[in-house]
């Protein structure tokens, strides 16, 4: 195949022609409107006059929640009380911060049962925490919202005050 080169009077519009192609209008151009994605929308939220409410079926799985949650921190709470009481009793003995004595040894014993006993309040707030989603919505006077609250918030002050019970032991101890 032999290449011949264009004539001189060709490549002398050459540039013409590429340039009037350039200012053509019309056809299958692409638009530089924008798309409809980058229109922003506008969403309208629901009627703010309608309080969100639960299903029947809802209402009822969270008050057998909520009272299994109760009953089990109802009693979760007597178990800390009883096995604080137990370890408050044996952190004063007079040699307990001695390593290795009888009294340090008990002390630990106990340390270990309360230890246990408030193993489950930690459970009962994970727990509590799908309760807590579920009634967020919920009109802030609405009863079932304000049980699931009050007990989320004394689950929360009994862990609290579970460990400091564990760290004062522990500094008691050594």
């Amino acid at each position: 195949m032999i290449v011949r080169p264009l004539p001189p009077a060709l490549l002398a519009t050459l540039p013409t022609l590429l340039l009037c192609g350039c200012g053509l209008t019309g056809g299958d151009f692409p638009s530089l409107a924008p798309r409809p994605a980058e229109t922003p929308r506008i969403i309208a939220s629901p009627s703010e006059s309608v309080p969100p409410s639960l299903s029947d079926e809802e209402r009822s799985a969270l008050k057998a929640d909520l009272a299994r949650e109760q009953q089990t921190f109802a009693a979760t709470m007597q178990e800390v009380a009883v096995t604080r009481a137990a370890l408050g009793k044996l952190l004063q003995a007079p040699d307990v911060s001695r390593q290795g004595s009888q009294a340090w040894s008990a002390a630990q014993m106990a340390l270990s049962r309360f230890d246990l006993a408030r193993t489950p309040l930690g459970s009962i707030d994970v727990r509590l925490v799908s309760l807590l989603r579920l009634t967020e919505d919920l009109a802030a006077t609405d009863p079932d919202r304000i049980a699931v609250a009050k007990l989320a918030e004394e689950v929360a002050t009994a862990v609290a005050a579970a460990q400091r019970t564990m760290d004062s032991a522990l500094k008691r101890l050594g």
